[in-house]
């Protein structure tokens, strides 16, 4: 069977979650490319942008949860996973809104949790059959440090730490340790939180090949990432997991 594909009896309901902040004019892009045939639904959270983005990605087939002001990454996706949860999907994807991931790939993210029993999937560009295009060489170095120190801290060969195309049962939630609630996971902190306490509660995690797909005109855009303070916002994380300061 084809990476790209499912089997019709494979399909669960599944519910891809896009969280976005000003991604108009790459919102859309992204939306229409996924494929529909094994998608449930397709959330955006707009978070508080300031140009169309949710009027883009509604035209697009996109349902729309639009926050009341910008929040940050994490916030929007808690959002979208309540929603999941209320909702009683079996299977969240998340992707980034500004058209960097592969959304013919999410079967390729989904079929590890349908087929084999795993409960988290993280994709990697890094891994044999994954790959990116136009990644600036300071990306390339930074992504490889943190998934160096995710190795290192959480004891778990993972070889894409911050990419954050992935996806996951939503019966991992269950799990009492995972707390999402916590205000300091709104920024970048809750997907290496949710990826780290994935690995250490002993849950089955895996990773797949991806594609990370950056512009060629820097101007458009590649990151929303302020230096240094981000960065702190990605690694904290596993540090203060780590030490036991958060949980």
């Amino acid at each position: 069977m084809p990476a790209n594909q499912l089997m019709p009896q494979d399909i669960e309901r599944i519910i891809v979650v896009i969280p976005a902040f000003n991604e108009a004019g790459k919102i859309g892009r992204t939306v229409v490319k996924i494929p529909k045939n094994i998608i449930h639904k397709i959330l955006v959270i707009d978070d508080g942008s300031t140009d169309a983005t949710a009027k883009e990605a509604k035209s697009n087939g996109a349902e729309v949860i639009s926050l009341a002001k910008h929040q940050g990454v994490g916030a929007a996706i808690r959002a979208g996973i309540d929603y999941a949860r209320k909702n009683n999907y079996q299977i969240i994807v998340v992707m980034a809104g500004d058209d960097q991931d592969d959304p013919n790939e999410i079967p390729r993210l989904v079929r590890p949790l349908i087929q084999d029993n795993f409960l988290f999937v993280q994709g990697s560009r890094y891994l044999p059959g994954g790959k990116t295009m136009n990644q600036p060489r300071f990306r390339l170095i930074t992504t490889k440090l943190f998934s160096f120190l995710f190795r290192l801290l959480a004891g778990h060969n993972i070889t894409d730490g911050t990419n954050g195309f992935r996806a996951f049962r939503t019966s991992i939630f269950a799990q009492a340790e995972i707390n999402l609630r916590q205000s300091w996971l709104d920024q970048y902190e809750l997907e290496p939180y949710l990826l780290y306490k994935a690995v250490t509660l002993g849950l089955a995690v895996t990773e797949v090949a991806v594609t990370k797909i950056y512009p060629l005109q820097r101007k458009i855009g590649y990151t929303k990432m302020i230096p240094i303070v981000s960065w702190w916002s990605i690694l904290r994380p596993l540090f203060y997991l780590k030490m036991g300061i958060r949980k």
